[in-house]
């Protein structure tokens, strides 16, 4: 497995524990109406609202789950969440139980996606997974997410903002798009024709957003909404 993607591994499940301050901020909400809270855009929160139409929903790389409490609480028949993060899993089967969101969580290694069936997704979302991968890795979960979803199914790609190569330190002296902080590897940089011609193998673009987080400024975050290229 890819050193890189090692410490990623163990380097995003420490950051899911389920603290009991989180347990305690949630009680500040409305358990049947506040859930959306979780999602840090409005842009995003519409996207994961379209995924209440589909029977068959996944969310890989779920996180902590707001993708996937929207997507139910809008009406998808079923939702599965995956992460290789069991801290995540847990987080987020609280999270779900609060805001009385039915979802199946699966915290499994990366061979889960591997054994699923092919044509079973109706809807897929997967949201800052990525681009904060190898890129050998990414371009595995985009075939299997192009194998496992149904020839009519809505893909939606969340993606951090670019960074220009000039301003990411170089590493053994020479540019680089892989961005490290702290010795872990925090984004694949790329522009968004850069994305759109490594998606084109298994999907076609159907549109792309750009939206922002709360607190920040400018649109620079990218919502790809695809569909499956078939042959």
């Amino acid at each position: 497995m890819n050193d890189d993607y090692k410490k990623l591994k163990t380097f995003w499940d420490k950051n899911f524990i389920l603290t009991e301050e989180a347990k305690k901020e949630i009680l500040e909400y409305d358990r049947d109406t506040d859930y959306k809270v979780l999602a840090p855009s409005e842009k995003l929160i519409i996207a994961c609202n379209e995924l209440g139409s589909k029977n068959k929903v996944l969310d890989y790389g779920a996180g902590f789950g707001f993708a996937s409490i929207i997507a139910k609480r809008a009406g998808a028949k079923e939702v599965i969440a995956f992460d290789t993060s069991k801290n995540a899993c847990d987080l987020a089967l609280y999270y779900a139980d609060y805001f009385k969101a039915d979802i199946n969580y699966v915290a499994s290694d990366e061979k889960w996606l591997l054994n699923e069936e092919d044509n079973k997704y109706d809807g897929i979302i997967c949201s800052n997974v990525l681009d904060v991968l190898p890129l050998d890795v990414s371009k595995n979960i985009m075939k299997n997410l192009a194998r496992v979803a149904k020839c009519d199914a809505l893909i939606i790609i969340g993606l951090n903002y670019y960074v220009d190569v000039n301003k990411i330190p170089p590493k053994n002296g020479k540019k680089t798009n892989l961005l490290y902080i702290d010795g872990i590897l925090r984004l694949l940089s790329l522009t968004d024709e850069e994305w759109a011609n490594l998606f084109k193998d298994y999907f076609e673009v159907v549109k792309l957003e750009h939206f922002s987080w709360q607190g920040e400024e400018k649109e620079l975050r990218r919502l790809f909404f695809l569909k499956k290229k078939v042959a």
